[in-house]
């Protein structure tokens, strides 16, 4: 037989960061969801009468508001009995759970109480005032204040002997009881609270504290995290983040959630080689570690990447698509190992590296949205991709020391004595300015191909993805890169087709 943990303890410092953000994050959710029921409720004509005829007995006794307020106390020592994030997910989701169905009710069911006027005087007046405050109105069946109390006391007492057990059952007995004697509830609304606290506790506890429901919540929080990284870096992120969770409303939650993971590892992956996210040592080495802890399955210290890796290969379930993932992570660090070498490629070279790139990438997506249609059933959205990469991260990539440049107009822009690695530079040259310009034509073609090639595709599962990275790009092409490039203005006027006749499907 196992031996029991201690009851209390003082949780790991990382632990005690999500599990005071739990913490801190129901605050707030109850303020929001109980602090808006009261307001609503105020424009209410009147409430119900709960009060039973024996209860105008009940003596009003201030001191007990202290046992009142030291509800929070007893829900604050969940930092010390619950130490991981684990532990503390199914009391934390039990508890809003509870708030909203009994913010449901005070609206659906408004209560007044019956109890006379309150006035308190002499040393208990500033402890009633703040339990009097705490309770706000009008929200009063059920009593949240003994749901909450009496839900500690269960989940504590599943860790505890019975002394403690019997501790904490009588502070949320006495709790119930000074909602009663200092006239902040009736009755029904104490029993209420109690029943609201027991069958939420045994119904949600074991459901929340299954493993697959903890390592989803795990990989939503990593995915939410890593989203919120990208987008601090660009704003183009968060549309990516609304897209890929707006997606998943209209299908299975748990079935788009490998898009979210897939997305947010190999955006990782790639802002680690970018030197977008700092590793220690080369990076290079860093992703091959990773591949190589993913493809033989030790589990090594590499952090959230390898996290949402081995997820993401687990749930992937199709050995062609596992093996896209580790071609397409070894096709990406060729672009850290050009950076390294200062290599500047030919245009074919370029076009090549980009075509394949996109194509594992977009071939990746169209698995995971269950699609029929593969990247190379529209090779024109293909280049139109690698057109958009190269034009929309240009400034950052010869930052960087990432030449996306084809050597052909680099050299070409040196015998004009300008620095092709320079982005001002590459466009302030004649032979610069022509490359983009020229680039600029060969898109529009390739939009246009693009249209044609999705129109013949119909209605397959999956084209309509391909629409959206296809109006995605015309949206780069018509307005924004114009906006960034002045001079391409007057190309796009005289290069636009008549409007709709490329707006997809």
């Amino acid at each position: 037989m196992s031996e029991r943990p201690a009851l209390f303890g003082w949780p790991r410092r990382e632990e005690l960061i999500l599990t005071g953000a739990m913490t801190a994050g129901f605050a707030l959710f109850f303020l929001a969801v109980y602090g808006g029921a009261s307001w609503v409720t105020g424009f209410y004509p009147g409430g119900l009468h709960v009060d039973l005829p024996f209860e105008r007995h009940i003596p009003f006794i201030p001191a007990w508001a202290a046992v009142y307020v030291s509800m929070d106390v007893l829900l604050l020592l969940s930092l010390l009995v619950f130490r991981t994030w684990r532990d503390m997910l199914p009391f934390a989701l039990v508890l809003c759970v509870q708030t909203v169905l009994g913010a449901l009710f005070f609206l659906v069911l408004p209560v007044e109480v019956a109890w006379p006027p309150r006035l308190v005087q002499g040393g208990w007046a500033d402890v009633f005032l703040l339990a009097d405050t705490m309770n706000l109105e009008r929200n009063y069946l059920p009593s949240l204040h003994v749901a909450f109390a009496c839900t500690a006391a269960l989940a504590y007492a599943e860790r505890s002997g019975w002394f403690a057990q019997t501790v904490f059952g009588l502070w949320a007995a006495g709790i119930a009881a000074s909602t009663l004697l200092i006239h902040e509830h009736h009755l029904v609304d104490v029993l209420a609270g109690v029943l609201l606290a027991w069958g939420t506790w045994r119904l949600l506890s074991p459901w929340v504290r299954r493993e697959d429901f903890l390592d989803a919540v795990r990989m939503e929080a990593l995915c939410a995290r890593e989203l919120f990284r990208f987008t601090r870096r660009h704003p183009r992120y968060g549309l990516i983040g609304l897209a890929l969770y707006g997606t998943s409303l209209g299908r299975s939650w748990r079935a788009a959630r490998v898009a979210r993971v897939g997305f947010c590892f190999l955006q990782l992956v790639d802002d680690v080689l970018d030197g977008d996210r700092r590793v220690e040592g080369e990076p290079l080495d860093f992703v091959d570690a990773l591949v190589e802890e993913l493809e033989s399955g030790q589990v090594r210290d590499t952090g959230t990447a390898a996290t949402l890796g081995r997820w993401l290969l687990a749930h992937l379930g199709d050995a062609e698509a596992r093996g896209q993932v580790f071609a397409l992570m070894r096709h990406m660090r060729k672009d850290r190992e050009r950076v390294l070498a200062q290599r500047w490629l030919t245009d074919e070279a370029l076009r090549s590296h980009h075509r394949e790139t996109f194509r594992l990438s977009v071939d990746l997506m169209l698995y995971v949205a269950g699609g029929r249609v593969r990247a190379t059933n529209a090779p024109a959205l293909l280049e139109a991709f690698g057109w958009c990469s190269v034009q929309r991260d240009l400034r950052e990539d010869l930052g960087l020391g990432l030449y996306n440049v084809p050597a052909e107009v680099a050299e070409q822009v040196r015998s004009e004595g300008a620095d092709p690695a320079r982005y001002e530079a590459l466009l302030g040259s004649a032979a610069g300015r022509a490359w983009v310009v020229a680039e600029y034509g060969r898109a529009r073609a390739l939009l246009d191909r693009s249209a044609e090639e999705l129109t013949a595709l119909g209605a397959h599962t999956g084209v309509r993805l391909l629409w959206l990275f296809h109006r995605s790009i015309e949206g780069f092409w018509r307005k924004r890169l114009p906006r960034r490039l002045p001079f391409l203005r007057g190309e796009a006027q005289v290069r636009s087709l008549p409007s709709g006749a490329s707006s997809g499907r």
